[in-house]
């Protein structure tokens, strides 16, 4: 936080105000619990034996899982983008699925990414070698400066990286500025120099270290060549930010009674084991001898063998010498506790409940599709609306980049997983029956395809149609 706080300080000289606020303390702590290890709650200290012992705790890491299964909902390989015609399509997915994009890979990688830190942007540029690029950010590395009403039109992004000279470390600070106008695109390399590695330092030549990218680009366009990505949220923890939020920002307190019960179920097994008291008399030895006269010590118990625990009685000896002691696990209860937690958790975040199940050995996705009057699927719809926004964005800012002419974006999301397809396909076939529905519309609504796909599919209808009839000498009159 002391950089992004001295970043806002000497750039605000410059006249540029950085929106900066509390919302990147919470990002931090979003992505700690996206890592699945969090400093102050996974690893603590507890008093044993009268002695402090460090101890670490277990975690299920539910975030992860919680990002992963929602960025799923959203996109999958499934999902289409097309163009006024099939060739734009295919010129546009050469540079989408290009090596260096790799958007089929990168994609919903990235998605599951903001989702979990509340923020993410993409940036299109042409590199030194004129090939078009796709920049997937991260949240954490962008600080807005212009905004209207949530939407952000002027932002830096922030990489940073170290030089050790001697015993010295330098550090570098990569910064970019993005700024939108509604017909001008301005891209500004700014690189500062620093030796402590909470400052931005002294700005130098960026082109001493970056001779063969542009410092400064002006591009005359009505589309903006980056996308701020956030999910459709109310930042409820930082209001004056134009900045998003985690899905899991207002669920915090539920990882953390689901690790702590988790940690308990695992510890159940190594505290409730089974283990034989043995007095230390019975524990004694003896030493024999072989043929040959050597001698050596044989021991009763074997001390490597856990499940024997040796005690010392003073006064009265035990009663029995060896004593078996087999506790009772709590297992079933904590299965109980721990999936009504994850029911609270999913209904929280979107899901509804019911959505996960422990079985004691993994968390489960309860169901591989959703229904149409779930709560997840008005979540999954809830959100498309910013995801199939920014991705409109970028994909008119890869046609302008490489010149692919189009009058239409259309974005077909995988409607695989909803469960009442089947009914719609079947009514649909039905209306399409009764004269109440074009087949075209068919085609496109239920099938996926574009209009013209579905163009071709009923002219190749017609003609199959037309050679079955020739071949069985039917004839047809024209009315």
């Amino acid at each position: 936080m002391e950089l992004y706080n001295n970043i806002a300080s000497v750039l605000s000289k410059k006249g540029i105000n950085l929106t900066v606020g509390t919302i990147y303390d919470f990002m931090a702590i979003w992505k700690e619990w996206y890592q699945g290890s969090v400093n102050d709650f996974h690893y603590y200290t507890e008093r044993i034996g009268g002695i402090e012992t460090p101890c670490e705790r277990l975690t299920m890491n539910m975030p992860k899982k919680l990002s992963e299964d929602m960025a799923k909902l959203l996109w999958t390989e499934k999902t289409k983008i097309e163009l006024s015609n099939k060739k734009s399509t295919d010129r546009l997915w050469e540079t989408l699925d290009s090596k260096e994009n790799s958007f089929t890979v990168n994609l919903p990688i990235f998605i599951e990414k903001f989702l979990a830190i509340g923020n993410g942007a993409t940036v299109e540029y042409k590199n030194e070698n004129n090939k078009t690029i796709i920049d997937y950010i991260d949240g954490d590395v962008i600080i807005p400066y212009r905004y209207t009403n949530g939407y952000i039109s002027g932002m830096i992004t922030i990489s940073r990286f170290i030089e050790e000279i001697g015993k010295k470390t330098v550090y570098y600070t990569h910064i970019t500025y993005h700024e939108f106008t509604g017909d001008l695109y301005i891209k500004l390399n700014e690189l500062y120099k620093s030796s402590d590695e909470t400052t931005l330092g002294k700005e130098i030549d960026f082109a001493s270290m970056f001779p063969k990218i542009k410092n400064e680009e002006i591009i005359r366009t009505k589309t903006p060549h980056f996308q701020i990505w956030k999910p459709n949220l109310a930042n409820n923890l930082d209001m004056s930010s134009p900045m998003g939020i985690s899905i899991y920002a207002n669920s915090i307190d539920r990882f953390k009674s689901l690790d702590v019960k988790y940690d308990s179920f695992y510890n159940e097994f190594i505290l409730g084991k089974k283990r034989i008291i043995v007095d230390q008399s019975a524990m004694k030895g003896k030493i024999e001898a072989d043929e040959d006269g050597n001698t050596r010590f044989i021991q009763y118990f074997d001390k490597n063998d856990k499940v024997y625990q040796g005690i010392n009685i003073d006064g009265d000896k035990m009663k029995e010498p060896v004593k078996e002691i087999d506790m009772t696990l709590r297992y079933q209860e904590h299965i109980e506790s721990i999936n009504a937690d994850l029911n609270w958790l999913s209904d929280n975040v979107g899901l509804g409940t019911d959505y996960y199940k422990f079985d004691g050995a993994t968390v489960k996705t309860a169901t591989e599709v959703i229904s149409e009057n779930s709560k997840a699927f008005r979540t999954r719809e809830h959100y498309l609306t910013i995801v199939n926004d920014c991705v409109y964005d970028l994909v008119q800012a890869v046609c302008e980049l490489e010149g692919i002419k189009t009058n239409k974006i259309t974005i077909i999301p995988d409607d695989s997983i909803i469960e009442d397809k089947n009914a719609e396909q079947l009514r649909a076939q039905q209306e399409v029956t009764a004269g109440l529905r074009s087949k075209k519309s068919y085609l496109v609504d239920i099938k996926g395809m574009s209009e013209q796909e579905a163009e071709e599919e009923l002219q190749r209808i017609q003609d199959e149609k037309m050679s079955n009839n020739e071949a069985y000498g039917i004839i047809t009159s024209e009315e």
